[in-house]
């Protein structure tokens, strides 16, 4: 009787998202964002990127470099479009634009903004990084100017933007200071995970592409308007975003949505923060 050979069993695949019980006490053995692999990710795609902006086809051009350039289209332009709203609001009877993108990566953000916005409008970009984004995008994207440290918060901005970083900072609530702090028109914080009922909580999530993984927060919906009404940011617009990661373990699936703030008037309560 012939043996069939097996083959060793390949261990299972560990989740993208899952949560992380011991919260930010994880976050000292977390490589996180500063790794050589996400500005490496970042620099491969930029040509893609700006060939999909150079051209008519759709503004479904996915500002995350671990994903295909076109990889949902759909979700892509509907973040392009809450953008563009935030930008042409903040413009609105100007001939020159400000914009703080407070965690952009490689400021793939700041060429969506040159692609929206009419061509007759200065824009000046700015964008705050961790070390090796800024390394690398200062020779690559010089249409933005990087910041390495929190010097970007000693000047305004007429608009300030977190997108998909706001999350990855431990000390949330100060970040958002910061930008009531130095907005003089809007924020606007958008690609936020959120949850209606539960409490926050911090999950881990791995990037196989970037060779890293790292904490991040799902935000629960009224404490994050709660902190951002307290440093006298009223809400103008709530987006639905529609991008559901499932996240293993979660005590609540969360959401992805975008918050546009008018920062134009109210009480300031100074922070500090650092792209997480």
């Amino acid at each position: 009787m012939r043996r069939v050979r097996r083959g060793r069993r390949r261990p299972a695949a560990l989740p993208a998202w899952e949560l992380e019980p011991e919260g930010w006490a994880a976050a000292p053995s977390t490589p996180g964002w500063d790794v050589d692999g996400v500005a490496a990710a970042a620099l491969a795609r930029l040509p893609d990127f700006r060939a999909v902006l150079a051209g008519p086809a759709p503004l479904g051009a996915m500002t995350e470099a671990a994903l295909p350039v076109m990889a949902n289209p759909g979700v892509a332009q509907q973040e392009a479009l809450v953008f563009g709203d935030a930008l042409l609001r903040a413009s609105r009877n100007r001939t020159e634009l400000s914009v703080l993108d407070w965690g952009g990566g490689l400021g793939f953000s700041g060429l969506l903004a040159r692609a929206i916005l009419p061509v007759d409008l200065a824009l000046e970009y700015h964008c705050r990084e961790h070390t090796k984004l800024v390394a690398a995008g200062a020779g690559a994207v010089p249409e933005v100017r990087f910041w390495g440290t929190d010097g970007c918060f000693e000047r305004s901005y007429d608009l300030v933007v977190a997108s998909s970083s706001l999350q990855y900072a431990e000390d949330w609530p100060s970040v958002v200071a910061r930008f009531a702090d130095s907005a003089t028109g809007f924020v606007l914080l958008t690609r936020v995970p959120v949850v209606e009922h539960h409490p926050a909580f911090v999950v881990r999530q791995r990037v196989p592409e970037y060779g890293t993984e790292y904490l991040g927060w799902v935000f629960n919906r009224r404490e994050l308007l709660a902190a951002a009404a307290a440093v006298g940011l009223r809400l103008e617009r709530e987006f639905v975003l529609g991008y559901r990661p499932e996240i293993v373990g979660a005590p609540e699936q969360d959401e992805t949505r975008a918050y546009l703030f008018d920062a134009s008037a109210g009480t300031r309560t100074s922070g500090t923060g650092s792209p997480g």
